[in-house]
């Protein structure tokens, strides 16, 4: 999901709509920096926020730092779900809802082409997009994949993957994510500043695919 809307008082109501076995929802946390959106603050939910990537000359994986559009922080209105509790989020006595859970590219300096053969965008041709909603496909295509492999080994879809994240994560950190620990969305300290661990600009991190849809595939 690529739409965002500020939290509401009545979000919970609607959180019911992203229960569905076999299925894992994904949303962009928003492009407007610090602060919580809705859907991707729904417990049920997995929030992709975004990164700033540096690739080297051959397009091989260089480092990443925290795209200051990335939205997160503490939800209003969310409780904390339980994989969070278990993973002990950071600044998470308040017992509520931590977003985003992950992260992806999402700065436009360094994100995607597109090509536009029409010319909606007013000029036909290649141009670059970012924004944390092309963060939340590429999460979605990666868990896809994972499906599919796991449906091969007749195996069921991982359903809602958010307690499995966690889980691998809580295990194995270091080798099922990149590591964003530099860069900021705001200027609220802890919770707008990249960190070791879970913080509320990137989640856990940006995956480390091979490994992470590997990881997948093996789960029960």
């Amino acid at each position: 999901m690529s739409w965002t809307t500020a939290e509401f008082k009545g979000e919970k109501n609607l959180d019911n709509h992203f229960v569905s076995n076999g299925t894992t929802f994904f949303a962009a946390s928003g492009d407007t920096g610090t602060g919580v959106a809705y859907p991707a603050a729904s417990p049920f939910v997995i929030g992709v926020g975004g990164t700033s990537l540096t690739l080297d000359s051959n397009g091989n994986y260089v480092s990443e730092t925290a795209w200051s559009g990335s939205g997160g922080g503490e939800s209003a209105v969310e409780n904390e779900p339980l994989f969070q509790e278990q993973f002990a989020i950071p600044n998470d006595s308040r017992g509520t809802r931590g977003v985003p859970d992950v992260s992806f590219n999402a700065d436009p300096g360094t994100g995607y082409a597109v090509y536009d053969s029409v010319g909606i965008s007013g000029v036909a041709g290649w141009f670059q997009v970012g924004g944390t909603s092309a963060a939340s496909p590429q999460w979605a295509a990666l868990v896809a994949v994972a499906n599919s492999s796991r449906v091969a080994a007749r195996k069921a879809n991982l359903g809602s993957a958010g307690s499995v994240l966690y889980t691998l994560a809580k295990a194995n950190l270091a080798t099922d994510f990149h590591a964003v620990t530099k860069g900021s969305n705001g200027t609220c300290g802890t919770l707008c500043t990249a960190s070791t661990g879970y913080d509320f600009v990137t989640g856990l991190g940006t995956p480390q695919a091979k490994v992470l849809v590997a990881a997948l595939v093996a789960r029960p």
